[in-house]
């Protein structure tokens, strides 16, 4: 089995030093839910001990959330992206147009914070009815 090994400056510890990359199943809470398995990585240091992706720090909490929406059936980021995108509104017009602030669907689309199970309902009729009409408003000339 081959290991995969990368230099990185911790900047904790003030050295650059080499480390191992580790992939571990581990039992997480998100929201209500307090079981969810998900595979998280992590480099481990010549002591032993596990440090989050110095270059991306919140991967695994990403990991965590995208657990966590296939578990409750919520959108992922990327399907809301598509569908904003394929509506051809920019995340400020699918904001208004939603009743969401904008910054509310940018962080949930470049999965930062999870949707609520409203907001979740609102995306979800709208790409059904998206999906069902080619479009989202009785005024097809919108877009």
């Amino acid at each position: 089995m081959n290991v995969e090994q990368r230099e990185f400056y911790n900047p904790e510890k003030g050295i650059t030093e080499l480390y191992e990359n580790k992939s571990l199943e581990e039992k997480v809470k998100v929201k209500d839910i307090d079981d969810l398995v998900v595979l998280h990585y992590y480099w481990q240091d010549s002591d032993g001990e596990l440090w989050n992706n110095f270059d991306d720090p919140m991967e695994n909490v990403r990991n965590d959330f995208s657990a966590y929406r296939s578990r409750v059936g919520f959108m992922q980021p990327w399907e809301l992206k598509k569908l904003r995108e394929a509506i051809k509104m920019t995340v400020r017009e699918f904001g208004d147009w939603t009743g969401l602030g904008y910054g509310t669907i940018s962080k949930i689309e470049n999965n930062q914070k999870i949707q609520t199970k409203y907001q979740d309902r609102i995306f979800q009729l709208t790409r059904e009815k998206f999906n069902a009409t080619g479009h989202i408003s009785d005024k097809e000339t919108n877009f």
